[in-house]
């Protein structure tokens, strides 16, 4: 199966997996609330990646079923043109000439979504083909619904399209990996990854890019929306040197989850 929506999918899951750098969550949902949710540690991508999910097939029921990765096994682009066709046909074709110019590596092994984000610019996101085939087959052979394979980046974007009080950027910081998504306007500009050192070196790494969008897109990022993967320790660590840097923390809400599809 592919990669269904990056946004949200169409039927909202009754479970969804997130897929961490080092764990991974089994939350269930009802009526649009988190009733459940089980960490389970030690999972790492590369053992997702290779189909090795029977600890966590353990917790999970015979309900439609979604998983959220993180970044780390995502590759986005922004490209920004003269002007867009109109025809999806004609858009589709341009931006694939334009992915292949960049991207060293064969389309063919990766499934490439782009989404139009206004009459110049679009956000193409890439993942290998093998990591949803592979999570498709898994739950084939244990007869569980899989209907939605996401990304959790993308869920969060689609949050702060209707968020009332949007942030400036937010952050998603994990054990291994950090990933920052600036927006203007509600609508993304720049996005970033890299990997985690101490909370001082990731903050100060945060600091430096945000110099770097406030320099090349014409904005001045303060406010940003934390979602830390690790523990509450590093949250509130993570919390207070921002805030000596003078970053204001919005609460997402959302159960603290904006990264799960479908919950309130």
């Amino acid at each position: 199966m592919g990669i269904s929506d990056f946004f949200l999918p169409e039927r909202l899951p009754r479970q969804v997996i997130y897929i961490g750098d080092r764990h991974a969550e089994v939350f269930v949902l009802q009526n649009k609330k988190i009733i459940s949710r089980r960490r389970v540690e030690g999972t790492t991508l590369a053992e997702i990646a290779a189909g090795r999910l029977t600890e966590i097939a353990g917790h999970l029921q015979a309900e439609n079923t979604g998983i959220v990765f993180n970044a780390a096994p995502f590759m986005y682009n922004f490209f920004e043109f003269d002007k867009l066709p109109w025809q999806k046909k004609a858009l589709r074709e341009l931006v694939a000439w334009r992915l292949q110019k960049v991207f060293p590596e064969s389309i063919e092994a990766y499934d490439h979504r782009f989404f139009q984000l206004d009459k110049k610019r679009v956000l193409s996101v890439l993942v290998k083909k093998s990591l949803p085939e592979k999570m498709g087959q898994f739950f084939e052979d244990k007869q569980i619904p899989l209907i939605y394979v996401g990304n959790s980046t993308m869920v969060i974007l689609s949050r702060l399209l209707r968020a009332k009080a949007p942030p400036d950027f937010f952050i998603e910081s994990d054990v291994t990996g950090c990933t920052l998504v600036f927006q203007k306007k509600r609508s993304p500009i720049y996005i970033r990854k890299f990997k985690s050192g101490s909370i001082a070196d990731t903050v100060e790494e945060i600091s430096k890019t945000v110099l770097f969008v406030s320099n090349n897109y014409g904005i001045e990022p303060s406010r940003y929306w934390l979602i830390e993967h690790r523990d509450e320790v590093a949250d509130a660590a993570m919390q207070e040197k921002l805030a000596a840097g003078n970053f204001s923390r919005l609460s997402t809400n959302l159960q603290g989850v904006p990264f799960i599809p479908g919950c309130q």
